[in-house]
């Protein structure tokens, strides 16, 4: 590992000093340090690691990827509104695009949104007692590299009591060749709180995107976060979600993705406080050449805590998912009651699957589950469809599109659930199969 670092060394340290604004207040300067010198000492990874056995990145380390500048982008490349009030920020190439966002002025009272940048010029309570005090993923370089490379994002802060109705979206769109954006989101709800939050990701283009985002809850606090990656075919994008929950405090995290050549989130949530609830459901769609990662970390450190997880892949031509999960109880964790399901179908027979779902449990009164399956369709459920006048390839769709749909039956945004679910139709009607 060392010599790699050496060679990422004087590459990463030129972007970072590409960086507009220098005048970042001390908070982020020490961050943007701390992220260099970490991402030094790691260097990028490497498939002799347990942790990336399963995921290669030669061909991401074999080009450089120069930091994004801010290009125009027409309204037309955007992607549907979720709902037709929703409250939508646009960037392009991790910069905030005014022209294509929407009025801030009308929010309601409590609730804040800016910028990360302007949050940075203003020095914001909630930028500077929050930013990157989210659990982190310490051996996770690409934490390190989005410290130090953060160009913008959003400040989402809901004062307590306060309840954000509609939805708020944050469309991050990079286009252009062989450029690299590192979007940063920090979203805090303070006391009862609630908020719902539409992260998507996407772009034209050869590029590699580096998102972060932090949620942390206060006691009593309810968020229902959705983050939709559907990036370039020969996009890379590597990036987290790093969550902290209080007592009593909710998160409902609905993860979709269906587009790059390859794609890893790293996940860590942390419940600490008595009550605290988090339920993560993830869904991918991966088509021939792509390779999808999800790495998830459920710590539980506090009584009565509760944790679900269900990640679901469709695998199709010579495609790859990887899911590795850990829940975690500590000894004063007393009452856990979580569970971890990874379900993988498989349409080709040169799609591969690696699933790793892991309890560490130490507290002796606990409720745990984990479990994994990875399999074709069920050719007594085809043959049952068939004996009922449906054809071949009508029925395959059939089970196909149940098997996605489950995921999509939680969502409480009616416009996302029908965005997602035009895209199975698209993905997986007969003529597609």
């Amino acid at each position: 590992m060392a010599e790699l670092a050496d060679i990422l060394e004087h590459p990463f340290q030129a972007e970072f000093q590409k960086l507009p604004g220098r005048q970042d207040p001390a908070l982020i300067q020490q961050l943007r340090q701390s992220g260099v010198q970490r991402f030094t000492e790691l260097g990028l990874p490497h498939r002799r690691q347990e942790a990336w056995r399963f995921t290669d990145l030669s061909a991401f380390t074999g080009h450089q990827y120069p930091l994004a500048q801010p290009v125009p982008l027409a309204a037309d490349r955007l992607p549907v509104r979720s709902s037709a009030d929703a409250i939508r920020l646009v960037f392009v190439n991790g910069y905030y695009s005014p022209s294509l966002s929407d009025d801030l002025s009308a929010l309601p009272h409590g609730v804040t949104v800016t910028t990360l940048s302007a949050a940075a010029i203003e020095q914001t309570d909630a930028l500077t007692s929050a930013l990157g005090q989210a659990p982190t993923v310490a051996d996770y370089p690409f934490v390190a590299l989005n410290d130090a490379l953060f160009t913008d994002g959003v400040v989402v802060h809901i004062a307590a009591g306060a309840v954000l109705e509609t939805p708020l979206e944050l469309v991050y769109h990079t286009h252009g060749q062989a450029i690299a954006a590192y979007p940063r989101n920090l979203i805090v709800l303070e006391r009862g709180a609630q908020a719902t939050v539409i992260e998507e990701h996407q772009g034209q283009g050869r590029y590699f995107t580096c998102p972060q985002t932090e949620i942390l809850l206060a006691d009593a606090a309810v968020c229902r976060y959705h983050k939709l990656q559907q990036e370039a075919d020969e996009a890379w994008h590597l990036g987290s979600l790093r969550c902290y929950l209080s007592r009593d405090s909710q998160l409902s995290a609905h993860l979709l993705s269906a587009g790059g050549r390859l794609s890893r989130t790293e996940i860590i949530a942390r419940l600490d406080g008595e009550g605290a609830d988090c339920e993560f459901n993830g869904l991918s769609l991966v088509e021939d050449g792509q390779l999808v990662d999800y790495h998830a970390c459920m710590e539980h450190a506090k009584p009565h805590g509760s944790s679900r997880q269900m990640f679901k892949s469709i695998l199709n031509g010579k495609s790859r998912a990887v899911f590795d999960g850990l829940i975690k109880v500590v000894e004063q964790a007393q009452k856990t009651d979580a569970s971890q399901t990874c379900r993988n179908l498989l349409l080709s027979r040169q799609a591969l699957a690696n699933a790793n779902p892991r309890l560490e449990i130490l507290a002796d009164d606990v409720k745990c589950a984990h479990g994994a399956t990875i399999g074709y369709l069920d050719p007594d459920a085809l043959f049952y469809l068939r004996s009922r006048g449906i054809s071949e390839a009508e029925a395959h769709s059939m089970l196909v599109f149940a098997f996605a749909n489950e995921q999509l039956e939680s969502l409480d945004s009616p416009g996302l659930r029908q965005r997602l679910e035009a895209l199975l139709v698209e993905r997986y009607y007969p003529s597609n199969l």
